[in-house]
């Protein structure tokens, strides 16, 4: 019995030993590592959502991509059918010219106003000096009476002929002063209407405004679409971050800038990802469902939240290894780094942008030089 009391013991002994060894390794690696650093796995890639609408109404005559497929920057989507774009195009293309030759014609107009003053203006010369002639020998009997009024009558014609011809020209003048052909306001508002139905033509090529994966497509091969109609979704790939949800109590030392270790499910610790905290959330995800929580009621319990807390995976990693919206990560943040809590005031550069909605514009200044050198 005493044999098996000692050897009862000694196993309580080493048990014991074994416990406190690995409490004071917990210890240590606590003190050292573990309040340097919080993690959670409620954490899910997010990113943006591109929702591909068209800018104006029309038929659908082609659909070029399916779900799942990758994109380039700028390659066709979807293509509308262009037939009264382009009639409107040609038919904006004719106004054009017309007003180009309505302003040249305003312009002669004025010239030949110009030269007929001068006409009209000899015209009443000579006919003020026949007056004067006739008036000074009228009484003298150098000219008859009926002469003089004749030529009193004359000059009062060429007057108001030279008056006539003044009031003319100065609105002749007033269309066209202080512009030239290319400035002048017929010429510019025929040039905005063919610079939209430029636009609009080249607004039935559907394109993808970024590089990314297609999904949630809806367009159908010869449906009518508004401008408010969603055709799909482009998924940017080198546009994703992940939202870590941490306790309320974890967040005490969480600050921006400090460094992340994470690993996606889908590949596994072994191929992890780095990033950097880059915001923490203004609120709750309860604050800002349907329906917030009304917590002044006599039964209330407490409930411990979770904050989201942005964070930015290194590009490069996010190429190599691709991740998709909602993937679940696990999420480590090294404590260690000081930094703000609140990010810098906003700059006002541009975060996001795509160059695909000024191309539209591309070659329409051409044609319109093109169609007034053609009617000038």
């Amino acid at each position: 019995m005493d044999e098996e009391h000692k050897k009862h013991s000694k196993w309580l002994y080493a048990g014991a030993i074994a416990i406190a060894v690995i409490t004071l390794i917990l210890l240590i690696y606590w003190l050292i590592w573990g309040r340097l650093s919080v993690s959670t796995t409620d954490a899910y890639v997010n990113g943006n959502q591109i929702v591909v609408t068209s800018q104006i109404s029309g038929f659908i005559q082609t659909v070029a991509v399916q779900d799942t497929q990758l994109v380039q920057e700028g390659d066709l989507l979807v293509h509308l059918d262009p037939t009264d774009s382009i009639i409107t195009l040609e038919k904006a293309k004719s106004s054009l010219g017309e007003a180009v030759r309505q302003v040249i014609a305003l312009q002669q107009r004025a010239l030949e106003l110009q030269a007929e003053k001068q006409v009209r203006l000899s015209d009443f010369i000579r006919a003020g000096q026949d007056y004067v002639h006739r008036e000074k020998v009228v009484e003298e009997g150098g000219v008859s009476r009926e002469d003089f009024e004749h030529a009193e009558a004359a000059f009062v014609s060429a007057f108001a002929s030279t008056l006539m011809v003044e009031h003319a020209l100065r609105a002749a003048v007033a269309q066209v002063e202080n512009t030239t052909l290319e400035t002048h306001p017929i010429v510019l508002a025929a040039e905005e209407e063919l610079r939209a139905a430029y636009v609009n033509l080249k607004r039935c090529h559907i394109v993808s405004p970024v590089r990314g994966i297609v999904a949630q497509k809806r367009a159908q091969v010869g449906e009518s679409i508004l401008p408010a109609d969603p055709l799909m979704a482009v998924i940017p790939l080198d546009q994703m971050w992940v939202d870590a949800n941490f306790k309320e109590n974890q967040l005490k030392k969480v600050r921006l800038g400090q460094k992340v270790h994470l690993w996606a499910d889908i590949y596994g610790r072994f191929s992890p990802f780095h990033g950097t905290v880059i915001g923490i959330a203004a609120g709750t995800g309860s604050v800002f469902s349907l329906l917030p929580p009304q917590n002044a009621t006599g039964n209330w319990i407490k409930i411990v939240q979770r904050l989201p807390v942005r964070i930015q995976i290194d590009p490069s990693e996010i190429e190599k290894l691709p991740l998709r919206l909602g993937l679940s990560m696990n999420t480590k943040i090294d404590l260690s780094k000081d930094g703000p809590m609140v990010p810098a005031p906003y700059e006002g550069r541009a975060l996001f942008d795509t160059p695909i909605f000024q191309q539209q514009l591309s070659g329409a200044d051409e044609l319109i030089q093109q169609i007034i050198k053609e009617n000038s």
